[in-house]
């Protein structure tokens, strides 16, 4: 999504620049900057980066899923600051929470995302939370799929290949399950990340388990546009952009019920996709039962993915990302403009890798802890 804010940004009347926390420091890409940590570096040497580094000048500073808000927000000389919740994650009530009075706008990729800030941020009116459409990736909808019959039923995941998040150390499960239930398939990972060699090692020489590896432009979608069904695995979610590209393509989504945005859009394609989260046998009887429908019923399900993803097509994200921006940069400000200095925090001089162990809360710490009340003893 940032990439297609880098692309078309400029089209919408934003002039955009980026900082990425992790990234190297001489990304090389106008436009794009880097703080250049790693899991060695702590807050307090990060503080110092982005004091140094943080582009000047900036009329709204938008922080991804408020990552970095707490500990960076009286460096970064905005006049107005926007969070982009991209989706749920264990913990985000007390993250989102620890930075009330600190943002001027919420942009949320479903209607989940926007009543939790609406709830968690009370100082931001309706007017101050806006919707953004998980985009699809393409101008137009496209639906190729052969019929099904005489050839195996293929299932696909796109994605990260990790078990954070995606809980991708499942497939082995999921390929079991497959083979239990005795009828023709091909499963294909579409996708790159730590778990993608053990995987490939687990199913070398089985010719029903396919790896793509990372692919883009033209060779992702000739690959996406194979599968009649794509399958995901998570524990949460948001809205997932392979989710909304495989809808734009007629791929038929299975998805656990984890509450996510997601859950909704998978429910108008039809409410038995969603399975009981972890429980990848109902997932596999699922996309059996898919195998069995006629053709008019498979070309009504496809039809409804493509529906659902069509107010997701062009530009439609980086047209709410602009209109959002202009809103809220024309609107008095409410966040902080003047932060206490900030407290001694053993935690901001612990290495970021050993803190996402030991102290995570550490990680959303800012300026205005609470100091304890001196005891007033009577005169």
């Amino acid at each position: 999504m940032l990439r297609r804010n880098w692309k078309g940004d400029a089209r919408h009347g934003i002039a955009s620049q980026f900082l990425a926390f992790f990234e190297p420091d001489d990304a090389r890409v106008e436009r794009v900057r880097g703080l250049g940590l790693t899991w060695r570096n702590t807050i307090h040497q990060a503080r110092k980066r982005f004091r140094q580094r943080q582009p000047s000048g900036a009329e709204v500073v938008t922080y991804s899923n408020v990552w970095g808000l707490p500990l960076f927000a009286d460096l970064d000389g905005a006049s107005r600051r926007i969070g982009v919740l991209h989706g749920p994650w264990p913990d985000q009530t007390d993250h989102v929470r620890s930075v009330r009075g600190c943002l001027d706008g919420v942009i949320g990729i479903s209607s989940q995302q926007m009543e939790l800030a609406a709830r968690l941020l009370p100082e931001l009116t309706a007017e101050r939370i806006a919707f953004l459409p998980v985009p699809a990736g393409r101008d137009r909808g496209e639906i190729r799929q052969p019929q099904l019959g005489g050839r195996p039923f293929v299932v696909g995941y796109s994605g990260r290949v990790q078990r954070h998040q995606k809980r991708a150390e499942r497939f082995p499960e999921l390929v079991d399950a497959l083979n239990r239930a005795g009828f023709a398939y091909r499963f294909e990972v579409l996708g790159d990340g730590p778990l993608l060699p053990g995987l490939r090692h687990r199913f070398s020489g089985n010719p029903r388990v396919v790896f793509h590896g990372r692919q883009h432009g033209e060779q992702y979608w000739q690959v996406l546009q194979t599968w009649d069904a794509m399958i995901f695995a998570s524990d949460f979610e948001g809205v997932p952009i392979s989710l909304m590209e495989g809808l734009s393509v007629g791929v038929i989504p299975v998805f656990p019920r984890i509450g996510s945005g997601a859950d909704g859009h998978v429910k108008q394609v039809d409410a038995r996709l969603l399975y009981p989260p972890g429980d990848l046998a109902t997932a596999v009887r699922v996309l059996q039962s898919l195998t069995r429908l006629s053709k008019d019923e498979v070309t009504t399900l496809r039809r409804r993915c493509g529906e659902i993803a069509r107010p997701h097509l062009g530009e439609c994200d980086l047209a709410a990302m602009s209109a959002c921006v202009h809103r809220i940069r024309d609107l008095p400000r409410i966040s902080c403009t003047v932060f206490p200095r900030r407290p001694f925090y053993r935690s901001d001089h612990c290495p970021f890798g050993l803190l996402r162990r030991i102290y995570p809360k550490g990680l959303w710490q800012g300026n205005s802890r609470l100091l304890p009340v001196p005891l007033q003893l009577p005169a």
